[in-house]
């Protein structure tokens, strides 16, 4: 049977995301909430239940699982909005496309969201609500911290610490050992050769900081 989930925040992301939960097959969409009614999944047919406030009397009326829909730069502010609904009692369960290859050593956090065509490998630990998106490549004894995204066609190279909050572009690839600091952005297709700082941003090939 399946379980009822509801989507929080309803942008581009939430498309994949939904996509994702009916390929599983675990649970029902029962709605999605966002400021906005025109969202994109208003053509997906999927149920608009109003902003975040109506989240409580969703929870009261029996919905436990909750799906993270947002995704953007702003990391800090989606793990503000994920720590929120979790305080409402929600559980955000790992959501796996049936397309990404996870090796069974990988250890993975509530709420991760893993697209299509990703390949975790073994010794990994993803923190929570981290987004790996679609074509993405996290090889052995990398650490993804919470809240942090690794952008399509991504590769972290063996043992890539990438601290929470953190944002990969993508096609970036960070080569092994590397450390990418809290709360970092790596540009789209950057090669990172050194560890990136905190709040730091980079961009190119090599890496260097633009601000």
């Amino acid at each position: 049977m399946s379980l009822p989930i509801v989507i929080v925040g309803a942008g581009g992301h939430a498309i994949v995301v939904s996509e994702i939960i009916q390929a599983t097959g675990n649970y029902e969409i029962i709605g999605c909430t966002d400021p906005r009614q025109d969202n994109a999944l208003a053509d997906l047919g999927i149920k608009y239940l109003g902003g975040d406030d109506v989240l409580p009397a969703v929870k009261r009326a029996g919905v436990d699982m909750a799906a993270m829909g947002m995704a953007g730069f702003n990391n800090d502010y989606r793990r503000k909005l994920y720590e929120k609904v979790l305080s409402l009692g929600f559980n955000f369960p790992v959501l796996r496309h049936p397309a990404a290859i996870i090796a069974s050593g990988a250890t993975l956090g509530n709420g991760v969201v893993i697209m299509a065509g990703a390949v975790i490998n073994p010794a990994v630990t993803v923190g929570a609500n981290v987004i790996i998106n679609t074509g993405a490549i996290i090889e052995h004894g990398c650490r993804i911290g919470h809240s942090a995204q690794v952008g399509p066609g991504a590769i972290l190279c063996g043992s890539v610490i990438v601290a929470e909050e953190a944002f990969i572009g993508a096609g970036a690839c960070v080569i092994q050992g590397k450390r990418i600091g809290r709360g970092a952005i790596v540009g789209a297709g950057a090669v990172v050769i050194d560890d990136v700082p905190a709040g730091a941003t980079v961009a190119g090939n090599p890496a260097r900081v633009r601000s």
